[in-house]
């Protein structure tokens, strides 16, 4: 019984913290909202996520295997850097073993 009245609580600190966490930032971001810069700052952006994102959809509408092939690209050239990262760490560790 005692255990499951620690388990309550425990739970209960859980979404109270949570519940203070959400309203901290919510009442950040009205408060941050009051100032003009900011709302003409998040405006812009805002905008210019929009036109971004209709830029990619008509390209991506219009000629889709393009993408893909960019897309594929994009993944080979990371696995490629993250290999070579990979190799350049254990280079790194070879010569630390060896200089001991």
């Amino acid at each position: 019984m005692k255990e499951q009245v620690y388990k309550a609580e425990k739970f209960a600190n859980r979404d109270f913290i949570k519940g203070i966490t959400i309203g901290t930032i919510i009442g950040g971001v009205a408060i941050s909202m009051l100032n003009l810069g900011t709302r003409t700052k998040v405006n812009k952006l805002t905008k210019d996520i929009k036109k971004v994102t209709t830029n990619k959809t008509v390209k991506l509408q219009n000629n889709p295997s393009e993408i893909k092939g960019n897309c594929v690209n994009g993944i080979k050239m990371i696995f490629s850097a993250v290999e070579a990262l990979n190799n350049t760490i254990e280079k790194a560790i070879v010569n630390q073993r060896t200089s001991k």
